[in-house]
């Protein structure tokens, strides 16, 4: 009942209006005021169907505005007539400048992550050291050029799943996981680290530096290779 709260207070205003224009009438039927009566009443009646039809257009555009930035989807507002020039127009004037605004910083947010993901993409591949990159998202292992001149190998991508279903590498799961996952600070130690491209195998030293977001969840993490 509190969700169509609104509406129920609408439609009792409404109820309202009509009986005390049925008593009113009553005292006006004698008079010769009856005729300028009907005139009030329908006026009244035409004044609250406008607003009721402006104010539930503006709620349906609202609704499936608010949808559409639900999904993601920034190029959207609600369309405007011309010849309208009420509050509810005021309104959608305003809702529209709001989706600009979005689409503005929805732009430059895009642009950052780009710029952002290509400098490190940059700085990941020419690096000197020996880095592996383990992308959470993507729940996959980066290896750079240096990393793949370490094992020998061309292929620039493993999936986490291929590297720690291999039962040799238990060491290095439990280690990573523990770095990633539970203590999330830079760790360091020695292990052996099997990849399955033909059965290639090393004896290193690895330090796992944890990258953490603002509400401490390692998204990244960088593992550098002796």
């Amino acid at each position: 009942m509190l969700r169509n709260l609104i509406k129920i207070m609408w439609i009792g205003m409404l109820i309202c209006y009509v009986v005390i224009y049925v008593l009113f009438l009553r005292e006006a039927y004698l008079t010769r005021y009856y005729t300028w009566a009907l005139w009030i009443g329908a006026l009244g009646l035409a004044f609250w169907l406008y607003v009721t039809v402006r104010a539930w257009l503006y709620k349906r555009k609202f609704e499936l505005f608010a949808r559409h930035l639900l999904d993601g989807d920034y190029e959207t507002g609600i369309q405007t007539h011309r010849f309208s020039r009420d509050e509810m127009r005021t309104l959608a004037d305003l809702t529209n400048r709001i989706a600009d605004r979005l689409r503005q910083f929805d732009k430059l947010r895009a642009e950052r992550v780009a710029l952002s993901t290509r400098a490190r993409e940059i700085i990941h591949e020419r690096s000197d050291k020996a880095v592996i990159f383990a992308d959470f998202d993507a729940a996959v292992f980066r290896f750079n050029e240096a990393a793949r001149r370490l094992f020998g190998i061309d292929q620039e991508s493993m999936s986490f799943e291929s590297i720690e279903n291999r039962p040799e590498n238990s060491e290095f799961t439990e280690f990573f996981r523990n770095a990633v996952e539970r203590e999330k600070v830079a760790s360091e130690t020695r292990l052996k680290l099997a990849l399955p491209v033909r059965d290639i195998a090393r004896e290193i030293t690895a330090e796992i530096v944890p990258v953490k977001d603002g509400e401490e969840n390692v998204r990244i993490a960088l593992i550098f290779l002796k």
